[in-house]
């Protein structure tokens, strides 16, 4: 490139030499250097790419989640979820439980209660006299079949010398009926469940006059009322409905004892 070269032009004649153009070595030398370094260019930006694509590359990796450790976390979130409504439940149940067993313990005091209750007043009517007095006061002022100016007949009955308003009690269970008779004035008779009758005579006045009564339950007040000399007590027995019998024997035949 630094030589010149001949030129023949026509007709023979030769050209005239002409001397070469001087290049510059720093241009020579400069162009060489400028395709290296391009290309050294290029390798060191591709390097530089790629270290930068793999620095990137290392910041996300470090930024993101392992996706190893992900799935265990949401399973043991899962399971602790799942324990914890296992242990409301459990503990839900076992209130409800315990209600129920309150209700059961409940059901069964009451039971307990109510049976020995039922037992007590079984005990207690098994206990209860079936036959009672029909006043307080022992002592007869008149007897059954005696006769006088005091009756139209015999006697009929027993008389109880008790004073103005004494409680007369039901001699018998039975139910109660009231009624008034000239001779025998306001009375109450009881008819027991063997259909005896026990009549209760010259009332002051009546406190029951009519349902079920038990011996011993106060069911008028003595007095003197119908044919009578006195405040006191007629008390008569008559078996089935029928005719009056004497209630002494009566009484004495169920261990009561007037006299």
């Amino acid at each position: 490139a630094g030589r010149g070269c001949r030129r023949s032009s026509g007709g023979g004649s030769r050209g005239r030499r002409r001397t070469p153009a001087k290049r510059s070595a720093l241009l020579t030398v400069a162009v060489p250097s400028a395709c290296v370094m391009g290309v050294a260019g290029i390798a060191a930006a591709s390097v530089t790419g790629l270290g930068s694509d793999s620095k990137s590359d290392s910041t996300t990796t470090q930024a993101a989640a392992d996706p190893s450790s992900v799935k265990p976390v949401a399973a043991n979130t899962k399971v602790d979820t799942q324990l914890a409504n296992l242990s409301h439940e459990a503990d839900d149940f076992a209130d409800r439980a315990s209600r129920t067993q309150e209700r059961l313990d409940l059901k069964e005091r009451q039971a307990a209660a109510k049976q020995k209750a039922e037992e007590e007043a079984a005990a207690k009517e098994a206990a209860r006299p079936k036959f009672l007095l029909p006043v307080k006061q022992k002592g007869l002022s008149a007897y059954f079949g005696q006769a006088g100016v005091n009756w139209m007949s015999v006697h009929t009955g027993i008389d109880f010398p008790v004073s103005y308003g004494t409680p007369v009690m039901a001699a018998t269970d039975g139910t109660i009926r009231t009624q008034y008779n000239t001779a025998y004035g306001n009375m109450a008779i009881v008819t027991s469940p063997d259909g005896t009758e026990t009549w209760y005579c010259h009332l002051s006045s009546t406190k029951l006059r009519s349902g079920s009564v038990k011996a011993g339950d106060v069911i008028a007040y003595s007095g003197s009322s119908g044919n009578s000399t006195g405040p006191h007590l007629h008390f008569e027995v008559r078996p089935g409905g029928g005719s009056a019998i004497d209630p002494l024997p009566w009484l004495r035949g169920h261990g009561l004892d007037p006299t």
